[in-house]
């Protein structure tokens, strides 16, 4: 499967025959310069893992965790900022804003003569998405003059490395203490001034800042003090590796393993450039991913209430959201297999059972699905994993796809109050609440994740009234926004070299815009169109002709940015220079980096970047639909559904189109990265499913 690495379930007995032959010299060399014996195991896959660990081997297998490395979007994302960004004349191939220089052949800004390849934070999306490349160095350093160093990540690193957040990768990190911060990607460079802007001001105050992979490998955190190194041909004999191969970590790693702050190195994402939003708390960066901040956010008011706050493992690499047990009744079949019940568990939980296939005794273990809201996006078909049937021993759901569906609904709950008919208009109150998750919902990358609700009226003849949220198929875009034009073809650039318009789109309202306003002091909205609680990027911009009373008008049927032009933006400070106030000067673009339409602008990432939509931990938001109604014939009828959808079809085609480009121009020697296809893995969700009918 793309050279996942991916383990079969079925193949789990195969492994305990297998040697745990790997090349040494790496460990060896350890040897020699940390004074210790260290056994080979410092490099393991998750295969030679498996051997002694076959149950915590065949669940990652599943997870995401085992795809980030060769996720197809992934990786035609990366690819495309590092073709794109800072492209010039002279660097036509693009700049590796996010990848480690080479030293002949790094891309530098005309004007200011500073590096643009690696500016960014060099190996940025690496460090994360295949953290076990710190112990191999596979990556090649960008060049502009070597085609090799161009390609995708899962085309250049290692097999161990392509296995994403791998064994290796989790067990043998240290917490990097605040002597240490020069872990990861502390910080970014400026390519127009040259200035180091740090991505974890905590760091500066003397508190620890985890974002952006502030984690930090001890390869000899298996080592075997005292014992010659276990060679090749030993490992062989053996077929597998004895109790007491490797030492236990120090209580000091386990804590840390066991911590929020171990996921939070990753899953608190600092982007370059300062936001002009951002900015103004004296940040000079954008909070691309921010679970980790909002997770500790939440924990500490939790604490204040004297309430223990569930960390991330407790609700990843536990047994919550629940498990299934055989139906005494109906059977419910969403997050159960045919013939079992759904029993909530509380965050925290555990099954019993050994720690390896030889352990003599049983202790709470944990679980490594990683179960999350994303099924892994493999390539032309799902993965099999996603419709295993059956449970495991402790009764979670073998099917990722069961697993992902009740953890969605234990985390949002939506309500509708009472529906009033009132002077020819019907009122609707809804009421959506993050009820089951310690970070803001939707999480993660927020700002690709859509979360709406679907609302239908009809009256006492079924005819309907009003509708909004709905699409036809899982591969239709919502319409509160309708794409004209999406521009995907990279030959498209201005007379200096650089792209242009590329992954803009000329966007026009649709028949769902929003139409909310806010009440005062409230988290309460009266009025009409959808309600998505997806993030957002946004874009510096300036009104292209006078502003009248303030705002940018525009004419009737033109797309949503013909009315404006870039603004001056300051990479450096966040500053947005517009003939627009600030709450004005800002404009929603969909596409994580992109132009400012499908003709005009540079190809850059968001100048600032919405994370407000989402709803916070325990709080209720109200929203009231306020309809006419007319002449409709009462009763009404009032179905709503809250639906949930990992990736926006207009993403996964966009990707797809400049895929096919970059093909059809040579670039791609391994293929398209993204393909059409693959929209046939996005799926709709229901969370919640109401009706209510008023006379």
């Amino acid at each position: 499967m793309n050279g996942s690495g991916v383990v079969s379930l079925l193949g789990l007995a195969a492994w305990l025959l297998l040697a745990c032959g790997q090349d040494s010299a790496p460990a060896k060399r350890l040897a020699r310069r940390e004074g210790v014996s260290v056994s080979p195991i410092v490099r393991s896959s998750a295969e030679q893992c498996g051997q002694c660990h076959p149950r915590q081997a065949a669940e990652w297998s599943q997870s995401v965790m085992g795809h980030s490395a060769v996720s197809p979007m992934f990786n035609a994302l990366e690819l495309m900022i590092e073709e794109q960004v800072g492209r010039h004349a002279g660097c036509e191939d693009g700049a590796g804003v996010l990848r480690k220089g080479a030293s002949d052949g790094a891309c530098f800004q005309p004007g200011s003569g500073h590096r643009i390849t690696g500016a960014g934070g060099p190996g940025w999306c690496v460090n994360c998405h295949a953290p076990a490349d710190n112990l191999e160095s596979s990556m090649p350093p960008w060049s502009r003059f070597r085609a090799t160093s161009r390609r995708s990540v899962r085309e250049s690193i290692s097999p161990l490395a392509r296995e994403g957040i791998t064994c290796v990768a989790c067990h043998q990190l240290r917490h990097a203490d605040a002597g240490s911060a020069r872990a990861g990607n502390p910080s970014w460079r400026s390519f127009l001034t040259g200035i180091e802007y740090p991505s974890r001001p905590e760091d500066r105050f003397g508190l620890f800042g985890i974002a952006n992979s502030a984690y930090r490998f001890d390869a000899t955190m298996f080592s075997v003090p005292g014992a010659a190194p276990l060679s090749v041909e030993r490992a062989a004999r053996a077929h597998a590796w004895k109790p007491g191969a490797h030492r236990r970590p120090s209580e000091e790693t386990a804590r840390y393993m066991r911590s929020s702050e171990m996921c939070g190195s990753c899953h608190d994402v600092r982007l370059f450039g300062a936001d002009v939003l951002g900015a103004q708390r004296g940040e000079r960066f954008k909070r691309l991913r921010n679970a980790y901040s909002e997770w500790r956010s939440w924990s500490q008011s939790e604490q204040l209430a004297g309430r223990r706050a569930a960390s991330c493992q407790d609700c990843h690499m536990s047994t919550f959201p629940g498990v299934c047990v055989p139906a005494s009744g109906e059977a419910n079949t969403r997050f159960c297999p045919p013939g079992m019940q759904f029993e909530a568990r509380d965050p925290g939980r555990r099954g019993v059972g050994p720690e390896a296939a030889d352990s003599p005794t049983l202790s709470p273990v944990a679980s490594h699905y990683f179960t999350s809201v994303d099924l892994p996006f493999v390539g032309p078909s799902p993965a099999a994993s996603h419709e295993l049937p059956g449970v495991d021993v402790f009764g979670t759901p073998l099917s990722a796809r069961l697993r992902r569906n009740a953890l969605l609904a234990r985390a949002v709950k939506m309500s509708m109050g009472d529906v009033r008919r009132a002077a020819g208009r019907l009122r609707v109150p809804i009421v959506l609440q993050n009820v089951g998750a310690g970070h803001r919902v939707p999480a993660g990358f927020s700002q690709e994740r859509e979360l709406w609700v679907h609302l239908r009226v009809e009256d006492a003849t079924g005819r309907r009234i009003y509708e909004v949220g709905r699409t036809e198929g899982d591969d239709e875009d919502l319409r509160d926004k309708i794409f004209i034009r999406v521009n995907t073809d990279p030959a498209s650039v201005d007379g200096q070299g650089r792209p242009r318009g590329l992954f803009g789109a000329d966007v026009v309202d649709g028949p769902d815009v929003p139409a909310w306003k806010r009440e005062a002091g409230v988290d309460r909205w009266v009025g009409h169109g959808l309600i998505n609680l997806q993030n957002g990027f946004l874009r510096c911009v300036r009104c292209r002709h006078e502003p009248v009373n303030g705002r940018c008008v525009g004419t009737p049927g033109e797309s949503r940015a013909s009315r404006f032009e870039d603004g001056v933006y300051d990479l450096d400070t966040g500053r947005c220079e517009s003939n627009l106030s600030v709450s004005r000067s800002l404009f929603e673009v969909y596409f994580p980096v992109g132009a400012l339409d499908a003709q005009r602008g540079l190809v850059k990432g968001p100048d600032a970047i919405i994370d407000t939509r989402s709803l916070q931990p325990g709080l209720p938001r109200r929203y009231t639909y306020d309809l006419p109604i007319g002449r409709a014939v009462p009763p009404f009828t009032v179905r709503a559904r809250l639906l949930f959808r990992s990736l926006p079809p207009f993403l996964v085609r966009a990707f797809a189109a400049y895929e096919a480009a970059q093909v059809a121009r040579g670039r791609r020697p391994g293929g398209p990265l993204v393909t059409i296809n693959m929209l046939k893995q996005l799926e709709r969700v229901e969370l919640v499913s109401l009706v209510s009918v008023v006379r």
